[in-house]
C-alpha cells in the first residue's frame, strides 16, 4: 500500500471505487490474453503488470466525472455558518440529511 492510500477515508465509495478498480484489472487481464487476439494475443506473468497500468492509466479518466458529481452534491448538502448551520441548505432539514449520511458511508 502507498502512502497516498494510506491516507484515503475507507468509506463505502471509496470501497466500491476500489472494487471497481479490481473488476477492471480483471476484464483487461482477460481481454489481453483473448485468443481472439491472435498473434497479438499477449501471455505470461506481464499480463496482469500491464492490464493493471492500463487500468490505472484510464481509471482517473473513468472516475473525474463521478467524483466531480459527487462532490457537487456535497457541497449542495453542507450545512453554511451564513445562513442556517444546522439545516441542509437543499433538503431544509436538519444537519447532515439523509444524502449526506449516504455519502459518509
Amino acid at each position: 500500500m502507498t502512502a497516498w492510500q494510506t491516507q484515503v477515508r475507507r468509506t463505502a465509495l471509496a470501497h466500491d471505487l476500489e472494487e471497481a478498480h479490481r473488476y477492471a484489472v480483471g476484464a483487461a487481464s482477460a481481454g489481453l490474453q483473448d485468443a481472439g487476439l491472435g498473434p497479438v494475443r499477449l501471455t505470461g506473468t506481464a499480463v496482469p503488470v500491464l492490464a493493471d497500468a492500463a487500468v490505472t492509466s484510464a481509471t482517473p479518466f473513468v472516475r473525474a466525472p463521478l467524483l466531480a458529481r459527487l462532490s457537487r452534491v456535497r457541497r449542495l448538502h453542507s450545512p453554511r455558518a451564513a445562513t442556517d448551520p444546522d439545516l441542509c441548505p437543499t433538503c431544509r432539514v436538519p444537519a447532515p440529511c439523509p444524502t449526506t449520511k449516504e455519502l459518509d458511508q
